[in-house]
C-alpha cells in the first residue's frame, strides 16, 4: 500500500506539500511534504514491527480523527503490512485522548493530535504515548510483505478502489484537494485520503471548518477540488 501510494510521490516530488492540516477551532496549521510524511510513516512502521512485533495481516486499531498524525500512522501500518481496523481496536491500538476508554487490548498508544506532535501528559498506567515511543525509531523502512490492508480487503483491492474513486472524481497528478470530510468510517478514508493520493494529488484537510474561511483557504492553498 504505502510502497504504491506514498513512496512514488516521495521519489518524484518529495519536497512539495502533500498533507496540510488545519483546525479552524484553534487556528492551528501543519503542512507535511511527502518526505516528512514518509519519515513519520517509516517511524510508525518500525515501531509496529520492531517494538510490538507486528507483521503482515496483523490488526492495528485506529481510533483517531482526520489529522496529520493519523495519516502517518495509517501509512506506517500499511508499510508494515498490517491491517488497519478503523474505528476498532487491534493488537496495537492508536487512540486519541478522548477515545482511550474505547480502546481494548494490551497495547494502547495515546495520540495527542497536537499541531506539533507534542506528547500526551499524565497518561494512566498501561497506556504509552505515541510521540514518545515513535520518535526513537528510524525514519527509513524496509517492508517485509503485505497482508490484509483495510476492512478485510487486501492491498490490491484497496488500491484498485482508490484508483477508481480518484478517476471518478476527476483527480489528476498535481491536484490539491481541500477536504472537510471527517474520517469517521472506512469510506471517509477512501474519499478524504486514499483517492486523492492515488491520483497522485495532495490533501488539505480542515477540521472544525469555519465556512467563512474556506474560500480563503481554497485560494491560499491553490486548491483544485473539494471533498465535503
Amino acid at each position: 500500500m504505502t510502497d504504491r501510494l506514498l513512496v512514488p510521490i516521495v521519489q518524484a516530488d518529495g519536497a512539495a506539500p502533500r498533507f496540510t492540516w488545519y483546525d479552524d477551532a484553534t487556528g492551528a496549521r501543519m503542512g507535511l511534504s511527502a518526505i516528512t510524511l514518509g519519515n513519520w510513516a517509516a517511524k510508525c512502521g518500525n515501531l509496529l514491527r520492531d517494538q510490538y512485533g507486528l507483521g503482515p495481516g496483523d490488526p492495528v486499531g485506529v481510533l483517531l480523527p482526520a489529522h496529520w498524525q493519523t495519516a502517518g500512522i495509517l501509512f506506517g501500518a500499511w508499510w508494515a503490512g498490517c491491517e488497519v481496523r478503523f474505528g476498532e481496536s487491534g493488537d496495537v491500538t492508536f487512540a486519541s485522548p478522548d477515545r482511550l476508554d474505547d480502546a481494548e487490548g494490551d497495547e494502547i498508544l495515546a495520540v495527542g493530535l497536537d499541531a506539533f506532535g507534542m506528547a500526551v501528559p499524565d497518561l494512566p498506567p498501561g497506556i504509552d504515548d505515541y510521540t514518545t515511543e515513535v520518535r526513537v525509531h528510524p525514519d527509513a523502512f524496509t517492508p517485509g510483505g503485505a497482508g490484509t490492508a483495510l476492512a478485510g480487503d487486501d492491498a490490491e483491492i484497496v488500491l484498485a478502489r482508490s484508483t477508481a474513486l480518484s478517476a471518478s472524481a476527476g483527480y489528476a497528478a498535481g491536484d490539491r484537494v481541500l477536504s472537510t470530510r471527517e474520517w469517521r468510517s472506512v469510506d471517509d478514508l477512501y474519499d478524504g485520503l486514499l483517492a486523492p493520493f492515488a491520483a497522485p494529488a495532495s490533501v488539505i484537510h480542515v477540521s472544525n471548518p469555519d465556512p467563512a474561511k474556506l474560500m480563503d483557504k481554497f485560494g491560499v492553498e491553490k486548491a483544485t477540488a473539494r471533498v465535503a
